[in-house]
């Protein structure tokens, strides 16, 4: 109606996602992060998970923990998944996405790879290390999620280019996978 107006910089953007039950990622997972890192491209998705509590905002602050010398990022493509399910066919896997929107998986390097036994979770779940958004858009008005450009920039400088066409798993196998 154009009645209710409020200026992008008198708001605050949340995340499009607020208190999920489950957020569950996948490690390396694009073939040039695994060239980047000097890994072998896994034979089957490396699933980890962050605590909903990570999740913050697009633009809000990542907050540096002290405990910390190895603040890493990463861009990442983010299905939302609208509908239940289990042992879901990669055939019909699509159908229980609701649609997309934008990651960074922010990790505390040091330990994620070296403290904690070298389990994922510490190093991938502290507070503001899953800034989402800002919108979700559906897989209805997604062309093909296997040809989308993800960016990601720290403090207005391009840090990372990269396509989902470089994905190792597809968004259909990937929940299929999860879904058992």
């Amino acid at each position: 109606s154009g009645q209710h107006r409020v200026l992008r910089a008198t708001a605050q953007l949340l995340a499009p996602v607020g208190d999920p039950e489950k957020v569950i990622c996948v490690g390396l997972n694009y073939h040039d992060h695994c060239q980047e890192q000097g890994v072998k491209v896994p034979k089957e998705p490396l699933i980890f998970s962050k605590f909903p509590s990570s999740i913050t905002g697009p633009f809000g602050d990542i907050v540096h923990p002290q405990d910390t010398s190895e603040l890493d990022w990463e861009v990442e493509l983010a299905a939302i998944i609208g509908k239940r399910g289990r042992h879901i066919e990669e055939a019909a896997a699509l159908e229980h996405v609701l649609g997309f929107t934008v990651a960074n998986d922010v990790s505390a390097r040091d330990w994620q790879m070296r403290r904690n036994g070298r389990q994922w979770l510490l190093g991938k779940t502290f507070d503001t290390f899953c800034p989402l958004g800002p919108a979700i858009v559906t897989r209805e008005a997604v062309a093909d999620v296997h040809n989308l450009w993800i960016r990601c920039s720290v403090n207005g400088h391009r840090m990372q280019d990269s396509n989902t066409r470089h994905l190792i798993f597809g968004v259909p196998a990937l929940v299929a996978w999860v879904s058992r």
